[in-house]
């Protein structure tokens, strides 16, 4: 699950319970406001608060941030409860309705509260204290909702108070219908006559804690869920008849001696791809401690509540009640935040005296094995949550859901300590501050479901972001940017219908545009990990003949925290860094740190460090050759002042190169224009793999940055930025390579004997036996991106072909779902022998794939090429 990143919204309150995402507009998709508001006291009344989302116009300029949420008084109640929202008067602006008057607690109802009324949007988000009217009025008014229950021509009001008077929970509450009248402003509706009251059930539910309204679902009119002592309850009206009916979803928390609180607190359904009744969440029972889901059968239909077997799974119990019979679960609410077409449930936990972490924040439970009713669960916020507010608030197309929490801080019964909104972002990607420079956190692209995009620098013309997209995913780009690949591989169309592909280098010794001729960009198999080199108007033009015009601006978000926000990023000349060792005196060369890309994930893989520099007219970077590191480096030049910056080489041993007099006969130069990069300059192996020095360091010929000859009294700067990657195999030139062979599913028969390639029994466990059999298994055959190398996954067990380190002859092949040390092990390069027909050699080896007879079973294995006929294999579709 990715995280989200808080940010306060209101920071102090003085209590809390109620927030909900408010479209203001009837056409706000996204960007919506927030209302919220707490109970008040008897001395004090409660403002009912509109908090405006900076983003609500769909300005992405605007970050979202506690100082962007100015605050409108909607209206100020005694002791409102429930909140809703409709387009009352047909003005396509949502109107507020509101409970009030419902006194202090259950032990102390207000048997004659003001009821429950509807607030006139003004049409401007800054103006306070709506127009209020009436609607109807029932003691205990505890939940309400909006919809079509008996009609679609008119709003309706469907009302449950949770008691009919103090103390009572054994008293069935009546369930209320308000249909809104012809003309909701006419005259006698301000002297309080109130909207055409019926009453669905008067004395069926107890204790109705929750109303959880199912669009539509009932021939278009809405079906309603409810939560209280008989547990979760289905309940439409039916048309053919004319009256109202339920069905019991589930009994909820069972009761228990001397414990007056049983069935549900809260409920919802959940859409699980297609099903939009996938599955219902509940807490039990009333301020219970208990989550759990009803699940129906695999044969069940679809897209029905009704006439529908559900069974219970209890996924948490979060311990004993206090003698109160309460405990901490105050609401849950279900919502596809990580956009895997599944929704998850997420659930509200207010507190707990003691204090617990267990049970404050918001905790999210997602489906592993659904039938089974097996979750597994995050936990998302740590701060008490009342209630809890799904939205797309940064207005990133729908697709990324944030959520808001308000605290739980009810005078006389829970009080959380500091009760505030929060705001939680979701952001696959996170950053924190680590000395003067910055560490990304990032998901694996091809274990995320949501692409994300973060910006972070602001210089030379360029806005800088890290994006993440998953796999199969098309992503848009603004017109000029351009784009480094860190992990995966993009393709893309230019203007001419011409196929574009980048990986993470271009070929050995030559350079590419990073340049995007396209609207967007697509990923593959493996998705995409890339920084994005935007147009910027803040930056300046060049060329730079001043480094005061390259100054660099820290552009991360304002849902990143603080620290990370307020970094300053300077160039520093490279005489003044520790390292240059008294090197570089006097010119003008000057250095930017810096940015390191992890995994998130419990390897905390590296994957990348970013820095900047700049070079003046003339301007050796400096020869060096890394003994000491080892890493490979690869260049994205940004601005080539005089159109002739770029990487050198040596072209001879490194014992015959003087790094500090450079002989311009013994070395290359390649000339890196701007908005490109430069492909390996290192040592390789005829496969493309790096090769290692004695002390594992990357065997690298003297190189540098060469910025273009010129005349100093004319800057022009040279702006470039640096990739340091761990070893990666650089695109080799294999003479008699698959090129052929497209990626695809394949049945791979060996020649001599005519047996398919098969993992023994499909098993998907790591390390089981490859063997060739009459099994008849097929291989998906990818190609390791950047390379013409090929690896080879059973469809049926989800393995590929592999390898254990170190490898060596007659070693035995097995399938491991976990392919493993740099790709080594688990990639082969294909030479073709005929049409069709393939020697499959383990790469950076000569050992080629094998049959060995072991006790009548023919098992693979890796053995030296002999170019015999048992060493051939068969590709067939």
């Amino acid at each position: 699950m990715q995280p989200f990143l808080k940010n306060q919204v209101e920071s102090t309150r003085l209590d809390g319970y109620w927030l909900e995402a408010f479209p203001f507009h009837v056409d706000d998709t996204c960007g919506q406001n927030l209302v919220g508001h707490g109970l008040g006291t008897s001395t004090e009344v409660s403002k009912i608060e509109m908090f405006i989302n900076p983003r609500r116009d769909g300005d992405k300029s605007t970050t979202v941030g506690h100082k962007d949420w100015p605050k409108t008084v909607i209206t100020e109640l005694w002791f409102p409860v429930a909140f809703s929202y409709a387009d009352i008067t047909g003005n396509k602006y949502n109107d507020v309705i509101l409970t009030d008057g419902n006194g202090p607690s259950l032990h102390d109802i207000w048997p004659d509260g003001r009821g429950v009324h509807w607030y006139e949007n003004t049409g401007d988000p800054t103006k306070s204290n709506w127009t209020g009217r009436f609607i109807g009025r029932s003691p205990g008014m505890h939940r309400i909702r909006t919809g079509h229950f008996t009609t679609k021509d008119k709003v309706q009001v469907f009302a449950a108070p949770i008691v009919v008077k103090s103390d009572d929970f054994t008293t069935p509450a009546p369930m209320i219908v308000w249909t809104a009248p012809d003309d909701p402003k006419a005259p006698d509706q301000d002297e309080g006559k109130g909207w055409d009251e019926s009453v669905a059930f008067p004395d069926t539910f107890r204790l109705v804690h929750e109303i959880t309204v199912v669009p539509g679902a009932n021939n278009g009119l809405d079906q309603v869920l409810l939560a209280g002592r008989e547990g979760v309850s289905l309940l439409w009206y039916d048309v053919k008849v004319g009256k109202w009916t339920y069905q019991n979803i589930g009994t909820g928390l069972p009761q228990q001696p001397g414990n007056p609180f049983w069935g549900s607190g809260s409920v919802d359904v959940a859409r699980v791809h297609g099903d939009s009744a996938g599955y219902v969440a509940s807490c039990e029972a009333f301020h219970g401690n208990h989550v759990s889901v009803y699940v129906k059968d695999k044969d069940a239909p679809c897209n029905q509540l009704q006439d529908v077997k559900w069974t219970r799974h209890v996924l948490e119990d979060f311990g004993p009640l206090n003698e109160a019979h309460t405990g901490s679960i105050h609401y849950v609410t279900c919502a596809d935040i990580d956009d895997d077409g599944v929704e998850e449930t997420l659930v509200a936990l207010m507190g707990s005296d003691p204090p617990s972490w267990k049970r404050t924040g918001v905790w999210c439970y997602k489906p592993v094995d659904l039938h089974a009713g097996k979750f597994t669960k995050f936990k998302l916020s740590d701060n008490s949550a009342a209630r809890i507010a799904v939205a797309d608030l940064l207005c990133r197309g729908g697709k990324k859901l944030d959520f808001a929490t308000i605290s739980y801080s009810v005078p006389g019964y829970f009080e959380s300590p500091n009760p505030a909104v929060n705001a939680y972002v979701s952001s696959s990607i996170t950053a924190e501050k680590l000395d003067a420079e910055v560490v990304f956190r990032v998901p694996r692209p091809t274990n995320t479901h949501l692409a994300d995009e973060v910006s972070f620098l602001d210089v030379a013309g360029r806005k800088m972001s890290l994006a993440v997209v998953p796999p199969h995913s098309k992503y848009a780009l603004d017109a000029g940017a351009g784009v480094k690949i860190i992990a995966g591989r993009l393709t893309w169309k230019d203007q001419e219908g011409k196929h574009v592909e980048r990986t993470m280098a271009a070929d050995p010794f030559s350079q590419v545009s990073v340049l995007v001729n396209s609207r967007d960009v697509h990923t593959g198999a493996e998705g995409a990990l890339f920084v994005i080199f935007h147009k910027s108007d803040t930056s300046g033009t060049p060329p730079y003949s001043d480094m005061k015009q390259l100054v660099a601006h820290n552009i991360f978000p304002s849902y990143f925290p603080q620290e990370v926000r307020q970094l300053d990023f300077p160039w520093v000349k490279v005489e003044d860094r520790p390292w240059a060792n008294g090197r570089f005196k006097g010119v003008e060369f000057y250095n930017l740190v810096g940015f390191h890309v992890r995994y998130n994930d419990d390897t905390d893989e590296h994957v990348c460090h970013i820095q900047g520099w700049t070079a003046g007219v003339g301007v050796s970077a400096g020869f060096h050759n890394h003994t000491d590191q080892s890493f490979c480096e690869l260049h994205t030049c940004l601005v080539n002042g005089t159109g002739q910056g770029g990487m050198a080489w040596a072209t001879v041993p490194d014992d015959q190169f003087d790094p500090a007099h450079p002989d311009k006969e013994k070395y290359r130069k390649l000339v890196v224009p701007e908005m490109a990069e430069h492909g390996p300059l290192w040592r390789t192996d005829k496969d493309g793999l790096a090769l290692l020095r004695k002390n594992d360091t990357i065997d690298y010929p003297w190189h540098a940055w060469l910025a273009g000859d010129g005349d100093p009294a004319d800057q022009r700067f040279d702006v470039w930025f640096v990739f340091e990657l761990p070893p990666l195999i650089a695109r080799a030139k294999v003479v008699n390579e698959a090129h052929n062979l497209a990626p695809g599913t394949y049945r791979i028969r060996h020649a001599s004997s005519n047996y398919t390639l098969s993992v023994e029994g499909g098993d998907s466990t790591d390390n089981t036996p490859l063997l060739v059999d009459d099994e008849h298994q097929k291989w998906t055959i990818s190609v390791l991106t950047g390379t013409e190398f090929r690896i080879l996954t059973n469809t049926i067990s989800g393995s590929s072909a592999t390898v254990a380190w170190p490898p060596e002859d007659g070693q035995e092949v097995v399938g491991s779902r976990t392919p493993a040390r740099l790709d080594l092990t688990s990639s082969w390069a294909l030479k073709a022998v005929q049409d069709n027909v393939f020697e499959v050699r383990l790469i950076d080896t000569d050992l080629v794939l094998s049959v060995a007879d072991d006790k009548g079973k023919r098992r693979v294995v890796v053995k030296k090429a002999s170019g015999s006929e048992d060493q051939r294999w068969v590709f067939e579709i």
